[in-house]
């Protein structure tokens, strides 16, 4: 892969298409943080996914989690030339992509790797996998929050942004909110490509009016105004602190 500049970079997001469906791999093991570079080549593959003529998206990962959330270590800038998509757009654009779109989560899915995928219309998850959001213990609190609870309800979702525990995905499918538990990866990925492939059979027109019925009604019910407001809620430049302030407090 190469940047607009014609230098070589990483691949970090892998896309390709097999018997109508797109693929789109997080090929970052063992954590697949992501930074600028990965969110570029994340983007460009939902871009992909949503113009090619597929007709289903299968997102998964490798090695032990799905995502690690932000990469804080050693952070890798987006190529030279490239714009990266806004939170708000990111999600809206997931979110539209026109098809049924499928979530595979192993290990787990914290901090903003949960943007990643809570805008697909199925979750199937490994009976280990878990989601959460440490960046309150960070220093920051509001990145995702408004997501969680929509996605968790108010009450799951402060349990998780305060404590920076873990919310397993048992806890989401007995809510409804994680379609299928499956024993390890394997098992997943091979579940997700065969449901996949069962809903690539069907005529696309009626799973197209039928995801466009749901989500108009999940958008009266009000979740386009929370991702219309999205970027409203975060600080222009939130700065990840290496420990909780002294005492506990923030004034952010």
């Amino acid at each position: 892969m190469t940047d607009p500049s014609g230098g070589a970079v990483d691949e970090l997001v892998r896309y390709e298409a097999v018997d109508d469906i797109s693929v789109i791999t997080l090929d970052r093991s063992p954590l697949n943080v992501y930074d600028g570079l990965f969110t570029v080549q994340f983007q460009q593959a939902w871009l992909r996914a949503r113009a090619d003529d597929t007709r289903v998206v299968v997102m998964k990962a490798t090695g032990k989690h799905f995502c690690g959330g932000a990469n804080t270590r050693d952070p890798q800038p987006a190529p030279a030339g490239a714009t990266p998509l806004t939170s708000s757009e990111e999600l809206r654009l997931i979110k539209g992509t026109m098809k049924p779109t499928i979530a595979a989560v192993q290990g787990g899915c914290i901090g903003g790797g949960q943007r990643m995928v809570w805008p697909c219309d199925l979750v199937f998850c490994t009976e280990d996998a878990f989601f959460a959001d440490p960046t309150v213990d960070m220093g920051i609190g509001g990145i995702q929050s408004h997501v969680h609870t929509w996605f968790y309800g108010p009450r799951l979702a402060k349990e998780m942004i305060y404590g920076g525990g873990r919310l397993p995905a048992r806890r989401l499918y007995d809510m409804g909110q994680v379609n299928r538990l499956l024993p390890d990866a394997d098992a997943l990925h091979a579940d997700a490509m065969d449901f996949a492939r069962h809903l690539a059979a069907k005529d696309p027109l009626p799973l197209r009016q039928a995801k466009r019925a749901v989500d108009t009604t999940m958008d009266i019910q009000g979740q386009h105004y929370v991702l219309s407001r999205m970027d409203e809620l975060l600080d222009e430049r939130p700065e990840f602190a290496k420990k909780p302030p002294a005492g506990g407090g923030t004034d952010r």
